[in-house]
C-alpha cells in the first residue's frame, strides 16, 4: 500500500477481508495456539511469586488475570467504535470510565499514528491444526498493517523462568516476555497466512504497566523458530 492510500478505519475493504474468518472463537475451528503452545513448549512454566497477580496492601481487589480481561474488553470497545464513526468525538466522561491501561493504550496509539481497522480477527493454520484471535490490528500512517498482541502487568516476574523451552525452542527460558514474543511470532505468520491480500505486515508487543507502556518488535530468533515450525506444515 502506499502513503497515498492511508487506511480509513470506516473503509468497508478491510472488514470485507476480516469477515472471510469471522471476529468469533466460535469460527477457530484449530486448536487455540495458547494452549497448544503451553503444553507443546512450556508444559512446566510455574508462575513466580511477586508479581502482579499478588494483591498488593491496600490495592484494589481485582486479579491481574481480571484486571486483563477488563483492558482487553474496553478496547475491543473502543476499536469498534472507531471502525463504526471515525470521526466522532471522544466522550471525556466515557473515557474517564476506562482502566488507566486502556487510557494509556489508547493515546500510545495515537502518538505512533495508528489506525485501528479489526480487532479479536480470527487466524489459522489448519495444516498445523492451530488457530488464534488477534488482539488488534492497525495501519500505519504510510498504510501499512501493524498486528498488536496486547499484554497487560507482570510487573516483577516478566523475565523470570523456572525452566528452559522445550524442542525448538529450547534456546530460550519459558520466561513470560518469551512465551508473549512465540505468541506474537505464530499470530503474525498466520495472520499473513490468512491474509495474503496485506502482503508482509509489522507487528509489536505492547504490554502496559503502572510505570507506561513497553513496546517491542518480533524478536527476529523467535521468529526464525516459528517459520520453521510452520514451514513443515504438520500438526504441533
Amino acid at each position: 500500500m502506499s502513503s497515498q492510500n492511508t487506511a480509513k478505519s470506516s473503509d468497508p475493504y478491510y472488514s470485507t477481508i476480516f469477515a472471510r474468518t469471522g471476529c468469533s472463537t466460535r469460527n477457530l475451528r484449530c486448536r487455540g495456539l495458547t494452549a497448544v503452545m503451553k503444553k507443546s513448549y512450556f508444559p512446566d512454566y510455574r508462575f513466580v511469586s511477586g508479581g502482579c497477580l499478588q494483591r498488593r496492601e491496600g490495592s484494589e481487589k481485582v486479579s491481574g488475570m481480571s484486571r486483563g480481561r477488563r483492558v482487553d474488553a474496553e478496547i475491543q470497545k473502543w476499536v469498534k467504535r472507531q471502525i463504526s464513526s471515525p470521526h466522532a468525538k471522544t466522550n471525556p466522561k466515557m473515557h474517564k470510565k476506562l482502566h488507566l491501561f486502556s487510557r494509556a493504550f489508547i493515546a500510545l496509539t495515537h502518538r505512533l499514528q495508528l489506525v485501528p481497522i479489526g480487532t479479536q480477527v480470527v487466524v489459522r493454520d489448519e495444516q498445523c491444526d492451530i488457530a488464534t484471535l488477534v488482539d488488534v490490528v492497525f495501519v500505519d500512517k504510510s498504510g501499512g498493517v501493524v498486528v498488536v498482541e496486547l499484554k497487560t502487568g507482570f510487573e516483577g516476574y516478566n523475565e523470570r523462568s523456572n525452566a528452559r523451552m522445550k524442542r525448538e525452542f529450547s534456546s530460550i527460558t519459558n520466561a513470560p516476555v518469551n512465551q508473549h514474543h512465540m505468541q506474537l511470532a505464530f499470530t503474525h505468520h498466520m495472520f499473513e497466512h490468512t491474509f495474503p491480500e496485506f502482503g508482509s505486515a509489522a507487528a509489536l508487543l505492547i504490554r502496559m504497566t503502572d510505570t507506561g507502556a513497553h513496546v517491542r518488535s518480533l524478536d527476529k530468533h523467535v521468529q526464525k523458530i516459528v517459520r520453521r515450525v510452520l514451514a513443515k506444515g504438520k500438526v504441533i
